[in-house]
């Protein structure tokens, strides 16, 4: 299992997408022409509301009981500053790399996630500090609930329609390439994940948009797949 959000957890959404023959189907009809370099904003990462004693018990098991009971009521936001550089070397390796993620890669509560998309290959991941840093050609922006809401299986495509998951220039990926930003949402639930923070559940009205969409994105894909098998079998 890898820990949402962090750079462990991008890695691992890379070699999804460059496992995905779906990827490659949608790279190969759009060709090389397609600028499918996405930054994915997930602000809101409640950082001052989650407790060292929140976190899932694989950050802190390696931890004596006694430090552990020391640690438990620090927030993850105080975290990086009482707990310095000389300490942080005697936590084990998944705390402390935690916590050096935590100071370097989250930015006023927001953590931006460059993914690269070439011909339905996945080049490049990263972590940036600043949003401006790559040149993209998407930006999807949404709080940390509701990304993790779309890899518990949540449609991406609802997210969008109820305005959880915002995209920019507007309208432009769920408008013009809706194929892609479920794929994108449906292979980032394929990696095995364990979130930081506490789950929140879709309000009702939300659910039921989620339902809506589900059975009609399921039969689409069914449908593109087999488009894309049967001009392959006949030479398109």
């Amino acid at each position: 299992m890898t820990l949402f959000p962090t750079s462990q957890w991008l890695d691992e959404y890379q070699t999804v997408l460059n496992e995905s023959r779906a990827l490659d189907d949608i790279g190969a009809d759009w060709g090389v022409g397609f600028n499918g370099d996405v930054l994915m904003k997930i602000t809101e990462v409640p950082l001052a509301e989650t407790r060292l004693g929140d976190l899932p018990e694989v950050v802190m098991a390696d931890l004596p009981a006694d430090v552990r009971a020391d640690l438990q009521d620090i927030t993850l936001d105080d975290a990086p500053s009482v707990i310095d550089g000389e300490v942080r070397e005697s936590t084990p390796e998944i705390a402390s790399d935690l916590l050096d993620q935590i100071e370097d890669h989250i930015h006023d509560n927001t953590i931006y996630a460059f993914v690269s998309l070439e011909a339905g290959n996945c080049p490049e991941v990263d972590l940036l500090d600043d949003p401006d840093e790559r040149e993209v050609g998407t930006t999807m922006r949404a709080p940390c609930s509701v990304w993790q809401q779309i890899i518990d299986g949540r449609p991406a495509t609802s997210a969008v329609l109820t305005g959880d998951l915002k995209i920019s220039p507007d309208g432009r990926l769920d408008l013009q390439y809706p194929t892609l930003l479920q794929l994108l949402g449906d292979l980032a639930a394929d990696v095995e994940t364990t979130f930081l923070f506490a789950e929140s559940e879709a309000s009702i009205p939300d659910r039921v948009v989620d339902e809506t969409i589900r059975q009609p994105l399921a039969v689409q894909q069914f449908a593109y797949r087999q488009a894309s098998w049967t001009s392959k079998m006949l030479g398109f």
